[in-house]
């Protein structure tokens, strides 16, 4: 009897390490955990309306789609624990420089925790510490290269003014311009999207409609 326990509680044991596992790893990872959680709880609800309106109530129905639920919410819980990379590196490359900051303004995004307010104040920093060191190599006109002008117009088309979003799209659309960067999707997209961002900071109307609901300070 103690075997066929061991047995059967290793297997849940064994998930939740390898999933925990995933969630620390793998920043996405959790969004799909997410998901999980999501179609479990739709799940429990279809499941359990048949069973109420079929008189067949039972606690035994519950225990795999809650086991999975708890699963899914310890390895989101874990996947918080991973620590950011630092927000920028400082090297004599320009072009790595501003490689690196597009890499982690875009890797903070797809990570699950900067949408939770808890750490809402260290993404703000971050992003503010990006912005710094594009901005002083724009001001020392260091940003000349079209996959720099590129990387550069992300990070400050996610700053907070209308300035920055104007310069965002002065150098995403030089960047555009470029015939080697023309096939390229998201050098396309910026060139739209920060020009719209920068029209709707202005109380203008978006030309391209990229942009949803957001607030700036005009300057």
């Amino acid at each position: 009897m103690w075997h066929h326990f061991m047995k059967k509680s290793l297997l849940p044991v064994c998930i939740l390490i390898l999933v925990s596992l995933l969630a620390y790893l793998y920043a996405l990872f959790s969004f799909l955990l997410l998901v999980i959680i999501a179609i479990s709880l739709a799940v429990l609800l279809v499941t359990g309306l048949v069973k109420f309106f079929r008189k067949r109530i039972s606690p035994n129905w519950l225990r795999m789609p809650l086991m999975v639920i708890a699963i899914c919410m310890l390895g989101i819980i874990v996947g918080l624990f991973h620590p950011f990379a630092p927000a920028i590196v400082h090297s004599d490359n320009v072009s790595k420089n501003l490689a690196y900051a597009y890499n982690t303004d875009q890797a903070d995004r797809k990570t699950f925790k900067s949408y939770l307010g808890l750490f809402r104040p260290e993404i703000v920093l971050r992003d503010s510490t990006r912005l710094d060191q594009v901005q002083k190599l724009y001001q020392q006109q260091q940003i000349t290269k079209p996959l720099d002008k590129f990387h550069a117009a992300f990070v400050f088309h996610h700053s907070k003014k209308s300035s920055l979003y104007a310069i965002a799209h002065q150098l995403a659309s030089e960047a555009a311009s470029v015939n080697e960067l023309q096939d390229i999707y998201m050098v396309q997209w910026l060139a739209k999207a920060t020009y719209d961002r920068w029209q709707v900071s202005l109380g203008k109307p978006e030309k391209y409609g990229t942009q949803g609901k957001f607030s700036v300070s005009v300057e």
